[in-house]
């Protein structure tokens, strides 16, 4: 497997033949992101420096280096780590500009949001070179959003979220660009007729190890957000229904949410409290029940990855020895590459928040 090298101005500089090691996780609604071991050598101190960007064949993404580090290992070779982000973490080196009001569909939000801070901006020192718009989708979902200084890439995750849509920047070699592009994953589970179906089980032999996690630890279903005011005067709406045991509350405060638009007219009652239920609707969904099949995919089986399955798919997991069937989406895709061969590890459906993770959302 050749691995090509590019520098940030999608000028090619050379391929990585040799490497010791290279995961790279491919995932839905977040930054992917990679790790890559070779052999210290001149060639790799050249190719894998710090912004340059690394490609796959025939892949419609890549990733850029962002961190370097030399060492010696216990048997006294040099090696080269090189780790970076898919090229989606471009997004976090912006913030939202001012403020943005949106009730359109969460794709056009999406869209809004990086041509008015990396495509378009007012200020052109903030645009980043190559980076272009892909075509529209028409995705039907929406949203009624308001956000003002945050960062751009949370935001893209956050509405990625609520909507189920995936995003992404795919790598035009031939044209030189970077296409921004929202997109969905195709329906391949037992529950429907149109696809040819998916469906992963031990059983089937397309599976070599199964992991099951079922989790309450981070889910909550009803979210009380409070918008402007002070006491019996604050705006609070509600989101959720649900009562007795059955019931997980979380307080969302958005007092920083103005009822004023971009050109500082006032909005109406209606519409500031349709932009409070949707900041409850983020705060949800970053709160569901864990439920994930965490699986090794065996390479030989039946089903082909890329061909038959691929990231942000819906397909059916299956486990007859744990009496479970679960519709669940592909997630993320952790491709491993070593001197054993690849070997493909899968997310399905809500993977467990980090720790990270927890901490941005109180502070949102």
């Amino acid at each position: 497997m050749e691995i090509y090298i590019f520098d940030r101005n999608l000028n090619f500089k050379g391929i990585v033949e040799q490497f010791i090691s290279l995961r790279y996780v491919r995932k839905y609604h977040e930054r992917g992101e990679f790790e890559l071991q070779c052999s210290l050598t001149i060639d790799s101190l050249l190719l894998l420096k710090r912004e340059n960007i690394i490609y796959l064949k025939d892949d419609v993404e890549a990733a850029y280096i962002e961190y370097i580090n030399l060492k010696k290992d216990d048997d006294g070779n040099e090696i080269m780590v090189a780790k970076g982000k898919f090229l989606t973490g471009y997004l976090d080196r912006r913030i939202v500009w001012g403020t943005e009001i949106i009730s359109d569909t969460a794709e056009k939000a999406m869209r809004q949001l990086v041509d008015h801070n990396c495509i378009n901006p007012s200020d052109t020192n903030r645009k980043i070179n190559n980076l272009i718009l892909g075509d529209i989708k028409n995705f039907t979902a929406a949203v009624n959003y308001q956000v003002s200084y945050a960062n751009l890439g949370d935001e893209i995750e956050s509405l990625s979220n609520i909507s189920g849509l995936g995003h992404r920047v795919k790598f035009d070699i031939n044209n030189r660009k970077l296409i921004f592009e929202v997109y969905q994953g195709i329906d391949r589970s037992i529950n429907q007729n149109i696809n040819p179906r998916a469906i992963f089980s031990k059983e089937f032999e397309n599976v070599m190890a199964q992991e099951f996690t079922d989790s309450l630890n981070n889910y909550r279903n009803i979210a009380l957000i409070g918008g402007i005011g002070e006491g019996t005067d604050r705006k609070l709406a509600v989101v959720g229904n649900a009562a007795g045991l059955d019931r997980f509350e979380i307080f969302a405060d958005q007092r920083n949410l103005s009822n004023v638009d971009e050109n500082n007219n006032p909005i109406s009652d209606a519409e500031y409290m349709k932009l409070l239920i949707e900041k409850g609707n983020e705060t949800l969904a970053t709160t569901k029940e864990i439920l994930t099949f965490d699986s090794k995919i065996n390479p030989n089986s039946n089903l082909k990855y890329k061909t038959d399955f691929d990231l942000g798919d819906v397909v059916t997991c299956v486990s007859k020895q744990w009496n479970l069937v679960i519709n669940a989406r592909i997630t993320e895709i952790e491709e491993v590459y070593e001197v054993d061969g690849p070997s493909i590890n899968i997310t399905f459906g809500n993977n467990i928040p980090t720790l990270i993770k927890k901490i941005k959302r109180k502070l949102r």
